[in-house]
């Protein structure tokens, strides 16, 4: 059996208890994992999203064992994930995420952890998107970052509701669209981008427009799809994505549109064209 990497560190730490493996090896317990709970077509870039505002804002990962300064460490990581306290929940809904993100279906990462009641769990987080799998073995990119860190806004909901998205992006062959995808995700919600992986987190969306030709509206938005549209924690929305090939300045976020307006890129936060803009967005389409 093939063992994988550990994301962001060498096997070689896992006498610390923090392993790796290949998803399918047996004798392994998965205490909790939300992931599954929509589909499992996660690595066409359908997928489930639930994970809540706070579990992406609160958690000491993302600040802390997961920046750039303190990958190598695996105890910062171990600390953070074996909390007993309600920050270690969302610490480790925010890990299941963000493993769920970077690797690819047949990999996984393998922790244990005790709780208050001195039980122990042992968790195995799946794989899907496979949107970073170079993290599995070496530090990340700045493109991993801002890639994992949309993927990480745009499955975020702020009622913590799972509920099915579809993910598309400029470029990413793992989120290549099929024709059934696109017949049954037909709102275009909007876009996310940013990085969470620093000493100054952060994460932008933006609204539908231009993908207003699809469905009118989605059943989904009153289940806490509304992070593009009103704050969600760390999640900053600033106005409509995109309206005019005359990138108006002002008028946008993002100047860069798919033909078949799957996806939005060159996104800022400033709604200017001559700003610093950025390639890794993440648009979310969902069902109506």
């Amino acid at each position: 059996m093939r063992r994988a990497p550990l994301l962001f560190l060498s096997c070689a730490l896992a006498s610390a208890s923090l392993a790796c493996t290949d998803a399918s090896e047996p004798g392994i317990v998965n205490d909790e994992d939300p992931l599954t709970s929509s589909n499992g077509l996660s690595s066409n870039g359908l997928s489930s999203n639930g994970l809540s505002s706070n579990g992406l804002s609160s958690n000491a990962l993302s600040s802390n064992a997961l920046s750039s300064n303190a990958l190598s460490s695996n105890a910062l990581v171990m600390q953070a994930l074996q909390d007993k306290t309600a920050t270690g929940d969302l610490t480790r809904m925010f890990f299941r995420y963000l493993i769920s993100c970077a690797l690819a279906p047949n990999h996984s990462v393998t922790y244990t952890w005790t709780d208050s009641t001195g039980m122990k769990h042992t968790e195995t987080n799946p794989g899907g998107l496979g949107l970073a799998p170079n993290w599995e073995t070496a530090p990340s990119t700045q493109t991993d970052k801002e890639v994992i860190s949309a993927c990480l806004g745009a499955r975020t909901n702020s009622k913590g509701i799972p509920v099915p998205l579809s993910l598309r992006g400029k470029s990413i062959s793992g989120l290549s669209v099929t024709s059934a995808e696109r017949s049954s995700y037909t709102y275009g919600e909007g876009a996310f981008w940013g990085n969470i992986f620093g000493s100054s987190p952060y994460l932008y969306s933006c609204s539908r427009v231009a993908f207003s030709y699809g469905a009118s509206t989605s059943q989904y938005l009153s289940q806490g799809r509304t992070c593009t549209t009103a704050g969600c924690g760390i999640i900053t929305p600033v106005g409509p994505c995109y309206t005019s090939d005359a990138a108006i300045l002002g008028g946008q976020a993002c100047f860069d549109r798919d033909g078949a307006k799957d996806w939005v890129s060159e996104c800022n936060s400033q709604k200017n064209p001559l700003a610093a803009k950025t390639d890794n967005a993440l648009t979310t389409w969902l069902m109506p």
